[in-house]
């Protein structure tokens, strides 16, 4: 499975192929789709400054009816942080419970992590990224409630082990979908490397089906190793503008970076999934 995250928060600054408005949007998930993506996911933005709309309900709606009258994709959308778990689900929900719309997949992010770094002058950005168990056990609950298949991101190894809790808790259920985020130029987690991604793969469930992908984000260099070590060890690969507006001194389409995906998959001697494989393979219905 290749997943496209085709915005996130990057700018056109960094890239101006990164999508803002919700036609520009469905136009890069649909170009994505036909290159080889079976999963899309994007960021509400302000179509003229880009900023976030972490409640845009409307600009979600418009994107995903156009993707859908386009092609099959499986779309999901971000949530906010913040300190009430009911209004970081709030949009989340909004979609899921329009029935012209009908979100079926969410993401959701495990424990905390101290995000950002250190730059060349010395300063430090980011800060604590806190997803507890309390607040998770709310969220993964409202997904499951409405049948929402939900993937689990995770920035260090020891969020495996709240991933196998969740799991011997009756939280989640099989097959899992594991989002392992690494970062080049971020200070959380193992160095993106073969390595630091075999930490995670040791700490995941035994016994259960699981997929497992891996997100080199701010990676510009090593989001291609990465990639090609998660096409040769049986797990999938996101990629992306939102993870990295430049890779390897390129800026790219989000298509031309899933046709590079595409391309280490082959290498690997593996198929593609299509939207509906992906589904199949996620335990999710088989459409919308």
């Amino acid at each position: 499975m290749i997943e496209a995250a085709i915005n996130e928060l990057a700018s056109k600054d960094q890239n101006p192929n990164v999508p803002y408005s919700p036609e520009e949007i469905a136009r890069d998930a649909v170009a994505c789709v036909r290159a080889g993506a079976s999963i899309v996911h994007f960021h509400a933005r302000d179509p003229e400054t880009g900023a976030q709309l972490w409640h845009g309900v409307e600009a979600y709606t418009e994107a995903i009816k156009q993707i859908r009258s386009e092609c099959d994709a499986i779309v999901y959308p971000t949530y906010p942080p913040g300190p009430s778990k009911d209004e970081r689900i709030r949009t989340v929900l909004a979609l899921v419970d329009d029935p012209d719309v009908g979100l079926e997949m969410a993401t959701l992010d495990v424990g905390a992590t101290n995000t950002g770094g250190v730059d060349a002058d010395g300063q430090w950005s980011g800060g604590a990224y806190v997803n507890s168990h309390d607040d998770l056990a709310f969220l993964m609950g409202a997904l499951s409630a409405r049948g929402v298949a939900f993937s689990l991101g995770v920035r260090d190894v020891g969020h495996m082990r709240h991933v196998r809790s969740y799991l011997g808790n009756g939280l989640v259920s099989a097959p899992l979908v594991v989002k392992i985020f690494m970062a080049e130029d971020r200070i959380h987690g193992p160095y993106p490397n073969a390595r630091g991604l075999m930490m995670y793969l040791d700490m995941g469930p035994r016994g259960e089906p699981w997929h497992w992908f891996t997100a080199a984000y701010h990676s510009p260099t090593a989001h291609t190793r990465v990639s090609m070590l998660a096409a040769a060890m049986g797990g999938h690969v996101r990629t992306g503008l939102g993870d990295n507006p430049v890779l390897n001194g390129k800026g790219m389409t989000n298509a031309e970076q899933v046709e590079m995906a595409v391309s280490m998959a082959h290498l690997a001697g593996r198929d593609v999934a299509t939207p509906a494989e992906a589904r199949q393979m996620m335990g999710m219905s088989a459409s919308p």
